[in-house]
């Protein structure tokens, strides 16, 4: 009977386990599995596609746990989204780094590498900033969104910090959002275009594609300003 008891053992452990787990294993781990399963799942879906259920399957946990620890959609939202926007302005200035020294066009060619490097290592932040676009303008009743316009703004921002141009605003401004737009779509959609180029998406090709093509586009228009 003993041994009986003790094979039985293992199998209500696992169980057990697995009720911890979809109810939370303490507040700080469940939040957290939580928000990086919430970040995948907008990182696929727009806000109006993605849904709790989805993310909750996503995390491995309860469904409930969902509203417990965010309250709604558009509050989990909005803590992915500020999350995405700190991360990246803390990183923008190690972009810039030196930049200064070197003439514009390498100055372009090092910025370009230390931004893929960071957007290949985190493409989350690009596709939930391509997948929600479209909704910008339409959806401002929810919080989060405020971090995607201050996501672009911010890289608006540093662009334009990293050259100057004094009397030429209009056409710094144009070049800043050209390269922001082309860079998000390249990376935000980057499963497509891969595929359309017959490229892995996450391989050194494709990232060497963009890097060609983003200085193909934008070292003409850089060396201009600077004329």
């Amino acid at each position: 009977m003993a041994v009986a008891r003790k094979g039985h053992s293992k199998p209500a452990a696992m169980g057990e386990s697995r009720r911890r787990q979809r109810k939370g294993d303490g507040d700080e781990g469940t939040r957290e599995r939580i928000l990086k399963a919430a970040t995948r799942v907008f990182a696929q879906h727009s806000f109006r596609a993605a849904s709790t259920r989805m993310i909750a399957a996503e995390a491995g946990v309860d469904h409930p746990l969902i509203h417990y620890y965010f309250g709604s959609k558009e509050k989990l939202f909005e803590a992915v989204t500020e999350r995405i926007y700190r991360e990246t302005m803390e990183i923008m200035p190690a972009w810039l780094h030196d930049l200064s020294r070197m003439r514009p066009v390498e100055g372009l060619s090092l910025f370009i590498d230390r931004f893929l490097d960071y957007y290949f290592d985190h493409p989350e932040a690009q596709q939930i900033i391509f997948v929600n676009m479209a909704q910008i303008g339409q959806l401002e009743e929810i919080p989060g969104y405020r971090y995607i316009l201050m996501h672009i703004e911010g890289l608006r921002s540093m662009l334009e910090g990293m050259a100057p141009l004094p009397g030429r605003r209009e056409e710094a401004e144009s070049f800043v959002y050209c390269f922001h737009i082309l860079a998000d779509s390249f990376l935000g959609a980057k499963s497509a275009h891969a595929q359309i180029l017959g490229m892995d998406p996450d391989g050194e090709a494709y990232r060497q594609w963009v890097k060609d093509t983003l200085l193909a586009v934008f070292t003409p228009l850089l060396e201009e300003l600077f004329s």
